[in-house]
């Protein structure tokens, strides 16, 4: 089974979600081409492939104290 995927439009925010170990963030996407309210997700950073990935950076360079998965880097 071959997965969709879909184009950030915009990255919302960022959402600690968890504790411990268990803890991670997620990011409440708009969609491009997927205007209504109802159609944006909350995903994790493992969902997000080059262009989403440099959306993610986009929005942390403008909202630095934001929660950050560990994973995403400047470089």
């Amino acid at each position: 089974m071959q997965l969709e995927e879909y184009d950030v439009d915009e990255v919302m925010s960022s959402v600690e979600c968890g504790w411990g170990k268990n803890k991670r963030i997620l990011y409440p996407v708009k969609w491009l081409d997927y205007l209504e309210h109802k159609d944006r997700t909350e995903e994790p950073f493992d969902n997000f492939l080059v262009g989403g990935c440099e959306k993610l950076l986009e929005f942390h360079q403008r909202n630095p104290d934001t929660p950050r998965d560990y994973r995403l880097t400047d470089n």
